[in-house]
């Protein structure tokens, strides 16, 4: 098993064999890993939704290898935001955030999966077994089914057959006459109606029973009250539900619903048909497949954030589901979306979980912001492992004049911690000290 860490760069010269089963998924951007319909690959944020601003355009890792000789000399690898876990040609490989001090442990990761999907974590151990990356595809659902259920229950035309004397739809001469001769004062017909208890309501109601049966999973559906509402409205909406029909749901869901006003169930709709289908398509199952359940760290970077900025009265653009973007021109024209703003003391603030800047295009993208909504200070917020003082750099031209300013914001991770009850209170020290800063 080869186990890395996120945005780091490896020179690797030996036991370069294990390292060459990863040409499969090296230097291809994970909306190309995504559109094989051979990988068993789940990536969140982007196997659910589709990002306006590109970043599925981004790679999972960069791999060069050196050869000499028809023999592979040196291999340089590089890491980007993306952690969890991934099998490739029979190889195990385990990337976690450049936080984590246990090969085991993944402290941080897993505290942004708590914030972000609101469910409460115990200690998660961070290994590439099928039950440990199954764990974590069951910790998404809570999250989705909340959202879809927002819509309101998901209902559709359903053909149905009766046998009675209220005769509401088409008779169906044919299975009357098999059934009701000689005239027992029934009629055979068929209606099409309006219903809840459907193909997708019953996928859900399957997923449910599925992985209710195990503890983790009832911990996953009893872990709020929004949780157990949604779980006992779709079991109160699937009458019909049989367990024996499951392979049949399964086959009736392949075909991904794109339904204008209920958009929140398709992501549910594709996690629920993962989650049923884990025990043909299971992590690792196959040699010459890729099979794999990620995390954008980035994204759950930005969204830990927002948790903690929106109680400061920040605006939070959602660049994956369209909303909030603002525009750079009339009519309407060249839309952005920047990840905080607030128009007391005008700040804009960016969340960037990479080591480092990048000192022209981030830049030249906060400056945009910053003209655009006539701000004065502009703030990067990036994750570091020691404590590190604010970066002031004062601007010029029309920010000269405005007294305008762009800044970097170094949030303290807490390292040496030995179980995750201790991490989450060092780590909310830093949530209070953001909270408190003139940002």
């Amino acid at each position: 098993m080869i186990i890395l860490a996120d945005n780091t760069t490896y020179t690797i010269k030996d036991n370069l064999d294990e390292y060459l089963p990863l040409q499969s998924i090296a230097n291809k951007t994970i909306s190309d890993l995504l559109s094989n319909s051979d990988n068993g690959l789940l990536v969140y944020p982007h196997s659910f939704y589709r990002c306006e601003d590109e970043t599925d355009k981004q790679s999972l890792l960069n791999l060069q290898l050196h050869w000499k000789e028809n023999q592979c000399t040196e291999a340089i690898l590089n890491t980007g935001n993306i952690a969890g876990f991934i099998n490739v040609n029979g190889q195990s490989l385990s990337i976690h955030s450049r936080f984590a001090t246990d090969t085991k442990q993944d402290f941080f990761l897993h505290y942004m999966l708590q914030k972000v999907l609101r469910i409460n974590l115990v200690n998660m151990l961070h290994e590439t077994t099928d039950e440990q990356a199954f764990d974590f595809l069951l910790l998404l659902f809570p999250k989705l089914l909340n959202e879809a259920l927002t819509q309101g229950i998901y209902k559709e035309y359903q053909r149905n057959e009766y046998n009675d004397a209220n005769v509401r739809g088409t008779i169906d001469i044919n299975r009357h006459l098999k059934t009701n001769l000689p005239f027992n004062g029934r009629i055979a017909y068929r209606t099409r109606e309006f219903s809840h208890d459907n193909h997708v309501t019953e996928l859900i109601r399957h997923t449910i029973d599925y992985i209710g049966k195990t503890s983790f999973g009832k911990m996953l559906l009893k872990n709020d009250a929004d949780t157990h509402t949604s779980v006992a409205q779709i079991i109160h909406s699937t009458p019909h539900y049989n367990r024996q029909e499951r392979e049949k749901i399964v086959k009736a869901n392949l075909k991904v619903i794109t339904h204008p006003y209920y958009s929140s169930y398709t992501p549910l709709q594709k996690l629920c048909l993962r989650i049923l289908r884990h025990e043909k398509n299971k992590y690792g199952a196959k040699d010459d497949k890729i099979h794999g359940v990620l995390f954008d760290v980035s994204y759950l970077w930005e969204e830990y954030l927002a948790t903690i900025l929106s109680k400061q009265g920040f605006k939070h653009p959602n660049n994956k589901r369209g909303t909030g973007r603002i525009y750079l021109a009339l009519p309407n024209q060249f839309p952005r979306y920047p990840d905080f703003y607030r128009e007391k003391g005008s700040v804009i603030a960016d969340a960037k979980y990479k080591r480092n800047i990048d000192t022209r295009d981030d830049v030249n993208q906060m400056i945009t912001y910053l003209y655009r909504l006539k701000a004065q200070k502009g703030v990067f917020i990036l994750p570091t492992n020691k404590v590190r003082t604010k970066e002031r750099y004062h601007l010029y031209g029309y920010g000269e004049e405005a007294n305008a300013e762009l800044q970097k914001y170094f949030f303290l991770v807490p390292q040496d911690v030995t179980d995750f009850k201790t991490f989450a209170k060092e780590i909310s020290k830093s949530e209070n000290k953001i909270g408190e800063t003139e940002l």
